[in-house]
């Protein structure tokens, strides 16, 4: 509804979100209904913290914040709240999770309607007179223009396209510039990052889903198919934002933000219907998606699905027992990995530590290049405290639940990006099929990793050097994996522990 006196709206639903966005000419409905917005991907985002105990006691040394005086933050957010007073904007009330006595409340104010409508499936909208039920202390965040903080902060505005703060203390958050709602979804997993560990709860940037009785958790990098996976598996629970407690697996949005590309789980007709926010999806006249993938000799910039969990079928109690299985995603572009591996918990918590992957993931239709990331926890500077406790608490959690867990290489095989392929259906497929029956494992020969014996009738070698029609060139490139994983061992708080789960010591 419209505020009385004041040209704020409060708590609109989607279809008004997107009347808004269209007449404000923010964007364009597709076809089928999905509404389409140009984005500029912010290059450079300033990221700060207000400077507290509360904070800086926990903050990781490495971590991409830089420190604020609380004094400077009051008066920029004071200045912010007053600038933006006669502007049309949103105000919605959502939850940071679906139970109440996990969620944590939060008030988001945006001057644009897609990006409110961007919130309402990146939260959990409670139903009506059921927000903040446990009155717990409220987050207040607000979604402004670059231009409100060019007084304010002149030099940050040359350096960055994006600026995210964070007072923890008084619950307050303010971003501004042309973000995307990645980075609204990034800014509220930091949130979690800070909050989830005290209470006992692991923040994840995964996905997970049901099936067979099993529930399976995959961990990766961005372009490993997380959703795509979790969803081969079974019904989908939750995708990239989940906490996991001794519990079990809690699900914090009712939506998700998914990379649409090749491996897309499900149906584009029917991904891009009405509740659907397309970023960077361009329209014919006839308003029919222009997929540059394949309408265009050029590089398409990323396009991102946000849209309801429903559409994806997933479940709807946001609550389950914790994971019987954990797959680590690895994006290895050197194609030395197995295309599936047995690990034990120190070397799962090793993989963890890494976060190892390539830029790129093979499906994303993107310039071949052999790009090498570590990613710790697969969050990086979403996890803002120390990654010793994110590994304590998982650690603990593998126990208390059992939990299995396993490689899979989602990236190349055969040879080098460039060279070797992504695995194929079928292949995936034996992959799962020997994730869940495989009772006879043998030893890979590195990194202490143990893959299935014998031959599948269905997909290529498990082990990754027959795939290989040069030996050498296999060698040559484990070796070189073997450094790197090294090299970034060695940076972190333990690496004798890490190098020796790894058989690297």
């Amino acid at each position: 509804m419209n505020h009385d006196g004041s040209s704020r709206y409060d708590d609109l639903s989607i279809a008004e979100l997107i009347e808004h966005s269209i007449r404000l000419g923010e964007g364009q409905l597709s076809r089928h209904g999905a509404l389409a917005v140009q984005t500029t991907r912010a290059e450079v985002v300033k990221r700060f913290f207000v400077n507290e105990p509360s904070v800086t006691d926990v903050l990781r040394a490495d971590a991409n914040f830089d420190l604020l005086d609380s004094k400077a933050f009051k008066s920029l957010w004071e200045s912010v709240k007053d600038q933006i007073a006669d502007y049309p904007r949103y105000r919605l009330y959502a939850h940071l999770g679906v139970h109440p006595d996990k969620a944590v409340p939060l008030e988001i104010t945006t001057l644009k309607a897609w990006h409110a409508l961007a919130c309402h499936h990146l939260c959990h909208i409670p139903e009506d007179d059921a927000f903040n039920p446990r009155e717990k202390p409220l987050w207040k965040l607000i979604w402004a223009p670059l231009s409100v903080l060019k007084q304010t902060m002149p030099s940050v505005i040359e350096e960055a396209a994006g600026v995210i703060m964070m007072h923890v203390g008084k619950r307050r958050v303010l971003m501004a510039g042309d973000l995307t709602a990645g980075e609204m979804r990034r800014t509220l997993l930091t949130v979690l990052g800070l909050l989830l560990p005290e209470k006992g709860a692991l923040p994840l940037h995964g996905a997970a889903s049901i099936g067979d009785g099993e529930i399976t958790l995959f961990l990766g990098p961005a372009g490993a198919q997380k959703t795509t996976w979790a969803m081969r598996c079974g019904q989908l629970i939750g995708e990239r934002g989940l906490s996991w407690s001794e519990d079990g697996l809690h699900r914090l949005a009712d939506g998700c933000r998914l990379h649409l590309d090749a491996s897309l789980p499900i149906a584009l007709d029917e991904a891009l219907t009405f509740g659907t926010l397309a970023e960077e999806l361009t329209l014919h006249p006839d308003r029919r998606p222009v997929l540059a993938s394949t309408e265009t000799s050029q590089p398409p910039d990323p396009i991102h699905l946000v849209l309801p969990l429903s559409k994806l079928q997933a479940i709807q109690d946001p609550d389950t027992r914790g994971p019987s299985q954990l797959v680590i995603l690895a994006t290895d572009p050197l194609g030395v990995l197995p295309p599936l591996a047995q690990l034990t918990k120190e070397q799962a918590l090793a993989w963890y530590v890494l976060g190892y992957g390539n830029h790129y993931g093979p499906l994303e239709h993107r310039q071949a290049a052999c790009d090498l990331r570590f990613t710790p926890g697969f969050m990086d500077t979403l996890l803002p405290r120390s990654l010793d406790e994110y590994i304590y608490l998982l650690s603990d959690l593998l126990d208390t639940h059992q939990t299995r867990c396993y490689l899979i290489n989602a990236g190349w095989h055969g040879g080098s990006c460039g060279v070797g392929e992504p695995l194929s259906s079928s292949e995936e497929s034996a992959c799962l099929t020997a994730l869940y029956h495989c009772v006879d494992w043998q030893p890979f020969g590195a990194f202490g990793l143990r893959i299935p014996a014998g031959h599948s009738e269905t997909a290529g070698p498990w082990h990754s050097r027959e795939r290989w029609a040069d030996p050498s060139g296999f060698g040559a490139q484990l070796d070189a994996l073997k450094q790197a994983i090294s090299a970034e061992l060695n940076t972190t708080s333990d690496p004798s522990r890490w190098l020796t789960a790894l058989e690297l010591s």
